[in-house]
This record gives structure tokens, sequence and C-alpha cells, in this order.
């Protein structure tokens, strides 16, 4: 299972300003499962809107990691995350166009499942992960948002970037659009790897030299380390919601056996 091999932490905090707290966490440490989303709508649906997100693809992708190896022609963590991303794309989508206090809504969203010792991630929008390996915090996702596209045509300097107004304008998101359009990766998760999933409301106000000098100083007190992170990001402004989760890989966690056993046969087969 496995909540052998993982350390699993998350705090959600509504910050200093907002009355209400849109982003959504939604875990399962026995599944090896964790899906952070921050919503965006008026009168709460924001709220509505990563809530049902979360949970859809928490319940879909519960459902397919025993499946893995049974049916590995026709599934893979990658393919699972996918189909949950467009599950939850598609209810979110349709709600927003059949309630009118919904209209507009819509989440960003990162994802991560972890099996036989990888991690497979998604994300839409600019919430973010994170991976520290040895002593360094690398960024695994690209922001989509109108920010990181000026900076990347040389329209504004990443210096400048931090001033920018254009910080919260997403340029893609789930629920927006008939279809969704995620990114999905795949990457080792080897023993000592600490993963970071959090909404803007963190990365927007503390910067990434700082969010690692406090996951490289705590990471073995994760509890502590997730509550610095909110900290932070409340002493700065805390001007948004702010959402961390925190995974740590303790061991090696390969697929049993037999799932790799008919992972070869369906190989072959092809």
């Amino acid at each position: 299972m496995a909540h052998h091999f993982l350390e699993v932490v998350s705090v959600t905090d509504a910050g200093r300003v907002r009355q209400y707290n849109e982003d959504s966490v939604a875990i399962d440490r026995n599944k090896g499962v964790m899906v952070l989303a921050d919503g965006m709508g008026g009168h709460r649906a924001g709220e509505i809107a990563s809530n049902m997100a979360t949970e859809i693809i928490l319940s879909s992708l519960r459902a397919n990691v025993a499946k893995f190896g049974s049916r590995a022609r026709d599934l893979s963590p990658m393919r699972a995350i996918d189909q949950s991303i467009n599950r939850a794309n598609t209810a979110v989508y349709e709600a927003a166009k059949t309630q009118s206090t919904y209209r507009g809504m819509g989440t960003t969203l990162v994802v991560a499942l972890f099996h036989d010792n990888r991690v497979a991630l998604g994300h839409i929008g600019d919430s973010r992960i994170y991976r520290l390996r040895g002593e360094v915090l690398e960024l695994l996702t690209r922001d989509d948002s109108l920010l990181r596209d000026q900076v990347e045509l040389g329209l504004i300097s990443a210096a400048d970037a931090s001033a920018s107004h254009n910080r919260s304008l997403v340029t893609r998101a789930l629920g927006i659009d008939k279809n969704a359009a995620a990114h999905v990766r795949e990457e080792d998760a080897s023993p000592g790897d600490l993963f970071l999933l959090c909404s803007d409301g963190l990365n927007d106000v503390v910067e990434d030299t700082d969010i690692e000098l406090i996951v490289r100083a705590l990471k073995t007190n994760l509890p502590l380390a997730a509550h610095h992170l909110i900290q932070a990001a409340t002493d700065n402004g805390g001007y948004d919601n702010v959402s961390v989760i925190l995974a740590k890989v303790l061991k090696p966690f390969p697929a049993t056996k037999r799932s790799r056993w008919l992972s070869r046969l369906f190989g072959w087969i092809r």
C-alpha cells in the first residue's frame, strides 16, 4: 500500500483577506493520490468548482489504481490522470452552463499519483508542483498564465514579473472550456524525494528561494514545514487562499510481482 512508503501532510488556509476559502484539497494516502485545486468564480462558485474537481478526480483515481497491472494495455497512471481530469472538466463545465449562479466558474488544478517507484503528475492553470531532491528544489510544472507567456516571449523581464498586475490571469483552467487541456507527465520518485503541491497563494507571495529554505530545513518534520509555508504566505500579506500538500517518499514502492508479470505479458502481446 502506498501509505507504507509515503508521508503526506496537507494544510489549507483562507488567508488574511478572503472571506471564503475557494481552495480544495483531497488525499488518499492508501492509494498514493493527492489533488489540490484553486477555484475561481463569483458568489462562491470557485469553491463549488474546486470541490467538484477534487472529489471527482480522487474518486476516479481510487477506482483505477488497482487496474494498472491487470489492464496494462489500456490504462496507465498518466492516462488515468488525464481521464479523471477530463471527467471533472465536463462536470464543472456542465454545471456552469446549466446554473446561472455558477456561470464562469472554474479551477486550477494539480494532481499527483504515486505508483511503482514513479509519480504521475497532472496540472492545469497556475497551481504548482515542486520536488526537493537532495538540496535542490525544482519546479516541475509550467504556469498557464499570461504573465508566464509574457516572460517567455521577452515582453517582460523575470525581475519585473513579481510586480505585474497580470499575475492572476490564467490562460487555462478546468471547467472553462468544453475540453480540458491539462499537462500530464511522469517522474521518478526516489526515497528522500519531497514533493510540494501548492496553490498560487503560496508562490505569488513567497519566493522560490524562501520556499526551498523552508522545505530543506524542515523536511524531517512535514507538519512543521507545511505550517511554516502557510505562515510565510500569511506574513507576506496573505492576500489569497493558500494550500499546500507535502509528500515525502520514505522507501521504494515497486508494483506487485503479479502486476509486473501482467504488464510484461501485455507488452509481449502488443
